[in-house]
């Protein structure tokens, strides 16, 4: 399916699972090198950018956080980009949020109406660029906003169900970030040769800006595994210190009850003038003697502070 935004002498060519004879039909009708159509019809692709006369392409994959069987991963969504002057080609497998946002607010001229220059392809690119970027951050600050939770319930004595949570929030930061890293290199080599394409030195500030925003995500992303990291260190060790009280109780519960069943496994034994058997005080005699015991062993533990 292809849809056709327009404004003045631009037009952005949306593909969403385009077939060949689409894609055909693209390549004819903006004289596109037939390696790009076949990059088109190949998906998955390697992220990557290619320079050419008149257009260059670029290959991205976005990291996605989406809600499945109720729990949230990452998924990769690649987006292909074909930049020319006076067109933008952007082609998906995919329904990607932020791209369909921004075909209704740039139907609306609702980037014109704050003041946004758009003046070839290449500013039209720049500010989808900053709308698929923000809703990356956007994702992230989720995420922190589950680990911020998390924390609550840790100090809440949830720690063996927070164990699950923080494997599941560290797998998603490991596939975000496993994603999103090679932004980096295709941002460093567009602004290497911003200045010889189409678009003119002054574009140079444009992708300068793309790559502070990928620097800000890529931090926001670090900085939520160093979080996590410390989370997880957390939780252990209050569900250690949790296992370690455990361990102590059923160790005195085994020093206290070992004796007394010896005594009172002394005392059955089938023998003749066996003490206090006979004796009418006897069977009180042999529960005083079994709670000094245990009360002794109790305070024995207790002076040692081993509980």
């Amino acid at each position: 399916m292809i849809t056709t935004h327009t404004h003045r002498n631009l037009v952005w060519l949306d593909l969403q699972s385009p077939n060949n004879e689409e894609i055909s039909g693209i390549v004819k009708r903006y004289g596109l090198n037939p390696l790009v159509g076949e990059e088109l019809k190949d998906s998955p692709s390697r992220a990557k950018i290619d320079f050419y006369k008149e257009y260059l392409m670029i290959i991205l994959t976005v990291p996605v956080r989406v809600r499945e069987d109720g729990i949230y991963k990452i998924v990769d969504r690649e987006i292909d980009f074909i930049i020319g002057k006076n067109f933008l080609i952007t082609s998906r497998a995919e329904t990607i949020e932020q791209i369909d946002y921004f075909a209704k607010i740039f139907d609306a001229n609702a980037i014109l109406d704050k003041g946004q220059k758009i003046e070839h392809a290449g500013h039209l690119f720049y500010y989808m660029i900053k709308r698929i970027y923000s809703g990356m951050i956007n994702d992230l600050k989720n995420i922190n906003s589950a680990l911020t939770a998390s924390e609550n319930h840790i100090f809440k004595g949830d720690e063996r169900e927070m164990v699950e949570v923080l494997s599941n929030l560290n797998r998603e930061l490991i596939d975000f970030r496993q994603t999103a890293r090679i932004h980096r290199d295709i941002w460093d080599d567009m602004v290497d040769s911003v200045e010889k394409d189409l678009f003119g030195k002054e574009y140079v500030s444009y992708v300068s800006d793309i790559k502070t925003d990928f620097e800000q995500i890529y931090e926001l992303s670090a900085n939520a595994r160093e979080l996590i990291d410390d989370l997880r260190e957390t939780n252990d060790s209050l569900l250690n210190s949790k296992q370690n009280q455990t361990m102590r109780v059923l160790t005195l519960a085994t020093f206290i009850f070992q004796p007394i069943t010896f005594i009172a496994a002394l005392f059955t034994i089938p023998a003749l003038r066996v003490p206090l058997i006979s004796s009418s005080y006897g069977w009180p005699m042999i529960l005083i003697i079994m709670i000094i015991l245990a009360t002794g062993i109790w305070w024995i533990f207790k002076k040692k502070r081993w509980l």
